[in-house]
């Protein structure tokens, strides 16, 4: 992906990322976490959101409204990519904590469809079966991992 997206820095935690947003409502710490939610296989929750500045939590349903998604999910994007060099036989799991947010993914894995086919297989759940990704199609989820 050769779009801009902000510098992040890999936390302590070992499947941990964070960054900043920069806009007119400031800078923003935001954070990416992969919880594996498998013991038994590398399967990993991508979970994302911004962190509450009272109490250093990540709030998953904020909006920040700093007027650059596009740089934010590319960011989130190339963590993945970083996550995947590292753990090459992992699933990662995207939905987003609201249906808006999903169909947000959704938006961006169909923007890049172009250059994320040639390296990931995605498949979307509807109606409770995972289907091959397909642009026009709504999904509830994905899973994302290498081909």
């Amino acid at each position: 992906m050769h779009e801009e997206s902000y510098n992040f820095e890999k936390g302590p935690e070992i499947h941990y990322y964070e960054f900043y947003s920069n806009g007119p409502n400031g800078k923003i710490k935001k954070v990416i976490q992969y919880q594996q939610v498998s013991s038994d296989e590398e399967i990993f929750n991508l979970g994302f959101g911004d962190v509450d500045i009272e109490s250093g939590q990540v709030n998953d349903l904020s909006v920040s409204n700093n007027q650059d998604t596009k740089r934010v999910l590319i960011t989130v994007a190339k963590t993945i990519l970083e996550f995947m060099e590292e753990h090459p036989t992992a699933i990662i799991i995207a939905k987003g904590s609201t249906p808006s947010r999903t169909r947000l993914y959704q938006m961006s894995i169909a923007q890049f469809w172009d250059e994320i086919k040639g390296i990931f297989e995605v498949k979307g759940l509807i109606d409770n079966e995972w289907k091959s990704f397909k642009k026009g199609q709504n999904f509830e989820a994905f899973f994302i991992f290498k081909k």
